[in-house]
């Protein structure tokens, strides 16, 4: 792949008059908290090493060669159940006297978790992270619970840097959409329309279907059943026979044998739309670059995903090279288990127990009402900050910084918090200025600084064996991860 990559140079003349103060505006924090979960001590060092450009394309190959859950080993080993068939995972919860219990929907919950903090294929993450919400099937729902992990590998993962028509097509014949909405009960004796409805609204075209296109669509995808194991299947006896339109889509449909290929034709129709295009391009401004993307940057999203067939990662390409990207800090917000695992990034705290600490991080993503693949409705967890922004996440949030920051979690190592300065400071207000470096990538305005002096209750020029920070380490590292500068994505 050839990248005609923009320079910094070039990125902060662009950006630096459109920051808005007291932000500062650092190009290596920006693509490391728009292209992965956050920063890390190392992902930095990486970037200052080898530059954006090359760390951007080491993630496509990582994202290529590290699919599904390889990206971290000890955490992938927390699930085995995720490498199973729905069936055998279903025998498997039997003969252990528990045959509808949701093991593997838990292990698919603190993998993801465990993944997006630290597997080493961070964009491929984010892209998985976006399109489990675009094509959502909710996770701990009773009626998916041996076919939801597979839905995760076989679909969402399979496909996430590869075409959406594949992904698709591969999510319309699984066993997990086809039960969540009712595609598997769908006959031509009794037509369900809510898969039919999803497919247009949701996953493909948008608000720019008619009733009748709903009927049809639902009408050409009877026949998608499930079999007694947790399989999809084709029952050629329930499919609906006769001529087909769906917005611009046409289909004779005269053979019940030929119906899971005319559904499939249809599909790929959806997936290639202009419509399509434009709601994808827009989804992926709005995870990459701002909650109101410009009519312009979506629009050339949307013609690389149609000139290049449908695929994912050169709709990224435009992103990353377009200036409204490098122009966007402070034009995203994390949304609440973001927050949390770019904390657990930042601060890299050492993982003792993988089992306590996944199980560390689910309780605490449910504490603050934000479990990954875990959104009740079809549409999706939204990627908004008015939709996420209230009193009580800010106190869940800083609770759980305060927790890191003093060591009190399951499953992770106390440490020396005083090395998070890199190097050692004379005085307490170099030591702000240190800990906001390394915590935020950020120098804090003079203002901001003043107010950390002022919780010291102590001058900035006060030497390290007087000052108070010989106690109040912890605190001040969570205050410091409580403002804004790190609740930014």
């Amino acid at each position: 792949m050839t990248l005609i990559w923009p320079t910094i140079a070039q990125a902060m003349a662009h950006t630096s008059h459109s920051v808005k103060a007291p932000m500062t505006w650092d190009p290596t924090n920006h693509v490391l908290s728009r292209l992965a979960f956050g920063p890390t001590k190392n992902s930095r060092a990486d970037i200052t090493a080898n530059g954006i450009r090359a760390w951007y394309l080491k993630q496509v190959t990582a994202g290529t060669t590290h699919p599904g859950y390889s990206g971290h080993a000890a955490v992938a080993a927390q699930g085995p159940l995720l490498g199973k068939s729905p069936w055998a995972v279903r025998q498997y919860l039997k003969a252990n006297g528990n045959e509808y219990g949701w093991d593997a929907m838990n292990q698919l919950t603190r993998v993801t978790l465990g993944l997006q903090t630290w597997s080493g294929a961070q964009m491929y993450e984010t892209l998985v992270d976006l399109f489990s919400n675009h094509l959502n099937v909710a996770n701990h729902n009773g009626d998916v619970w041996n076919t939801r992990h597979a839905y995760d590998r076989d679909v969402i993962r399979k496909y996430a840097m590869g075409s959406f028509t594949d992904m698709l097509l591969a999510s319309a014949k699984h066993p997990a959409m086809l039960t969540f909405l009712n595609l598997a009960d769908s006959t031509k004796a009794a037509v369900n329309e809510n898969y039919g409805r999803e497919l247009l609204e949701l996953h493909t075209v948008g608000l720019a279907y008619s009733e009748s296109d709903v009927k049809n669509a639902s009408k050409l995808l009877t026949g998608r059943t499930i079999d007694s194991q947790s399989n999809y299947t084709y029952h050629a006896g329930d499919h609906y026979t006769g001529t087909i339109r769906v917005l611009g889509f046409a289909h004779a449909n005269t053979s019940v044998a030929d119906g899971g290929p005319a559904g499939d034709a249809l599909l790929r129709y959806l997936a290639k739309h202009p419509a399509t295009a434009q709601r994808l391009a827009t989804k992926m401004c709005v995870r990459y670059v701002s909650d109101h993307p410009s009519a312009a940057l979506v629009a050339a999203v949307a013609k690389a995903y149609l000139a290049n067939g449908t695929k994912i990662v050169p709709m990224l390409d435009t992103i990353v090279h377009s200036t409204e990207f490098w122009q966007s800090r402070g034009a995203k917000v994390r949304r609440p288990t973001e927050n949390l695992i770019a904390t657990v990034r930042i601060l890299t705290p050492v993982v003792t127990d993988m089992t306590k600490a996944l199980n560390t991080l689910s309780w605490m993503s449910s504490d603050i009402g934000h479990v990954p693949l875990d959104w009740p409705s079809p549409d999706g967890y939204p990627d908004v900050a008015g939709s996420w922004r209230s009193s009580s996440t800010l106190l869940s949030s800083w609770t759980q910084h305060l927790g890191f920051a003093g060591d009190w979690w399951e499953g992770f190592a106390a440490s020396d918090k005083s090395a998070l300065y890199g190097r050692i400071p004379v005085t307490s207000g170099e030591a702000i200025t240190l800990l906001t470096r390394r915590l935020t990538g950020m120098t804090f305005s003079v203002a901001h600084q003043a107010i950390l002096q002022a919780f010291l209750n102590e001058p900035a020029s006060t030497v390290m064996s007087k000052s108070r920070l010989r106690w109040v380490l912890a605190p001040l590292i969570a205050i410091i991860l409580d403002g804004p500068h790190h609740a930014l994505r």
